[in-house]
């Protein structure tokens, strides 16, 4: 009985291992990572017009943002806000570079390298992760986690 519940578990294991790899690709829409990439080009594009309500509506009424500064902001209003106070501090001026973008059906991640002006003129650099979902053929923001990049202290 053992060696019955061995060899199926064997078999079992092996049929999984070949069926994900087939199966993985074909539950991602081949357009979905250019339609991912081109909301990053919108939220490039929207950052870069300061306009916070239109930069705002790339989220989800419920997402969860992740600032940099360990911040939590909550809701589509709250994303909104912060940008808007960023925008009135003085930053502006964005670069996105995408670095990954996955894909399960209609639910994806995106990794990408950002570059903004501070207030005083400086660039600052940083990174984000979002998962994002398909919601009525939009690509929305679910969840973000933003992190800058400090420079290292001049040695002494």
């Amino acid at each position: 009985m053992l060696r019955i519940a061995i060899s199926n578990l064997i078999a079992g294991s092996a049929a999984l291992a070949l069926a994900m790899p087939i199966s993985g690709p074909a539950l991602a829409d081949p357009d979905a990572r250019q339609a991912i990439d081109e909301r990053l080009q919108q939220y490039e594009d929207r950052f870069n017009d300061a306009d916070a309500k239109a930069l705002a509506r790339l989220f989800s009424e419920d997402v969860v943002y992740y600032g940099p500064l360990g911040q939590i902001y909550e809701g589509r209003d709250a994303v909104e806000e912060r940008y808007r106070r960023s925008f009135e501090a003085g930053f502006s001026d964005m670069t996105v570079e995408t670095i990954e973008i996955e894909v399960i059906g209609d639910t994806a991640w995106d990794l990408a390298r950002y570059t903004i002006t501070d207030p005083k003129g400086k660039p600052l650099d940083g990174y984000h992760l979002a998962i994002l979902k398909k919601v009525d053929g939009d690509w929305t923001v679910q969840r973000t986690l933003v992190n800058a990049v400090i420079p290292k202290p001049p040695a002494q």
